[in-house]
């Protein structure tokens, strides 16, 4: 029988693909199909792909082949697929590409034939909790139009969840055991909800509705979108139930080439509203990106991103050598030698090592309060602090989900290293 179906799922990318799968995952498991965890116990493998990168693009495709090459049939969905069907089409002739909507045409691509092309329109309900971490979609697409991202094409319309679906799938996520709440988007400040429901009225309302031990991490916001939000943000990250966490990628110190990208910001205006946020907020962790080797990048205005790793306001840095993506302007610009992109990138990581390694210094001997969200059998147990900060810890099955107090003994650029007490 068809649902006899043995379907895997493999993700690329953010958590709003994540977030995705599980969706899929979720829907097909109501309506009796079998999902495995491995691919190799898998007859059909559903691909959540990823634009963001060329490396992560050519990486799918190597993958994928590999997958069609063991007599499995293989969906390829997600951003790659809408943004670029024609090599998918032309790479993986025997894969089935769905291109558009929500996934939840999954079935009809399940069915299909190997080679075949579908478009999709609808959007699925929430994804129904199966761990401690729940990512869920809050919204989809963006209104920026950064010269350099390929996502834009790939989910080019903004669509908002209403908070109503939301506070009710947080409910039944807490109620299933969830103790982490992510609210994935492209763009979390875009969030709306007619005629009054932006991102920090819709904190306030999951907070005020749902009951139980839980956190809300709030996902990557664009900083024009932040810098309409501080005062509101303020308020709702002061909620117990709130990590002290944001992400807000600038991209660059220099507002030259921020402009260059069609980022509507002042770098050093964005750092200013940061700092005074953390004034009233002390334990506030604030992430960023840091593209480098952007066309327009000179050497002047590397250095201020440099300055601006430098200056500690960030407490977590991803880095990333920029590389130019098909069907965006900024593929069309002159491009940075690449030898010279590799130097750039190399100083730049660097910095961020010693920058973290500093910071999380600060930690060491301390006494906290850590909430275990992960497990790595007979590994480690992983947790988070307040502020959303990474705690490795010993293998303690029974203490999933629990919020414990441990010792903090060592420290990486990445994440602290802590026991219990």
């Amino acid at each position: 029988m068809f649902k006899d179906t043995r379907i895997a799922f493999k993700v690329y990318g953010c958590t709003l693909n994540q977030a995705d799968a599980l969706s899929v995952e979720s829907f097909l498991k109501s309506n009796g199909f079998k999902v495995v965890e491995q691919i190799d116990d898998a007859d059909t493998v559903v691909v959540f792909s990823c634009a963001v990168r060329n490396e992560t693009e050519d990486s799918i495709i190597s993958e994928t082949k590999k997958i069609l090459n063991q007599g499995k049939k293989v969906v390829i969905t997600s951003c790659l697929a809408n943004s670029r069907p024609g090599r998918l089409i032309n790479d993986l002739p025997n894969a089935v590409i769905l291109i558009g909507g929500d996934n939840a045409e999954i079935v009809d691509a399940l069915r299909a034939k190997q080679g075949s092309v579908l478009y999709g329109k609808t959007t699925l309900k929430p994804a129904q909790p199966t761990s401690l971490i729940y990512p869920l979609k809050i919204s989809q697409g963006c209104t920026s139009n950064c010269y350099f991202c390929l996502t834009k094409l790939a989910r080019p319309k903004l669509w908002c969840r209403p908070s109503s679906e939301i506070v009710n799938a947080v409910r039944s996520a807490v109620l299933s055991g969830s103790v982490e709440i992510d609210l994935t988007s492209m763009d979390s400040a875009d969030y709306f909800d007619p005629p009054a429901t932006r991102l920090p009225q819709l904190i306030e309302k999951i907070v005020n509705e749902v009951e139980g031990n839980y956190k809300i991490r709030v996902g990557m916001m664009n900083p024009q979108g932040a810098l309409k939000l501080f005062f509101d943000l303020k308020r709702a990250l002061m909620f117990k139930k709130v990590f002290k966490f944001l992400h807000i990628p600038i991209q660059s110190g220099d507002i030259n080439v921020v402009k260059d990208m069609n980022r509507n910001y002042d770098p050093l205006v964005v750092v200013q509203k940061i700092i005074e946020l953390k004034q009233e907020i002390p334990n506030l962790m604030v992430a960023t990106d840091i593209m480098v080797g952007y066309p327009t990048e000179t050497q002047e205005a590397f250095e201020k991103s440099l300055k601006l790793i430098e200056s500690r306001v960030f407490d977590k840095i991803h880095m990333f050598r920029f590389t130019p993506r098909p069907h965006t302007k900024a593929a069309l610009l002159k491009q940075l030698d690449e030898n010279l992109k590799k130097k750039r990138s190399e100083i730049a990581s660097q910095v961020i090592k010693k920058v973290q390694l500093e910071k999380h210094s600060f930690y060491a001997g301390k006494e906290l309060s850590v909430l275990i969200t992960n497990r790595i059998p007979n590994v480690r147990l992983e947790g988070r602090l307040d502020n959303y900060l990474k705690v490795y810890l010993p293998d303690r099955p029974a203490l999933l989900g629990k919020e414990v107090i441990v010792r903090i003994d060592d420290y990486t650029p990445e994440h602290l290293i802590g026991r219990f007490l």
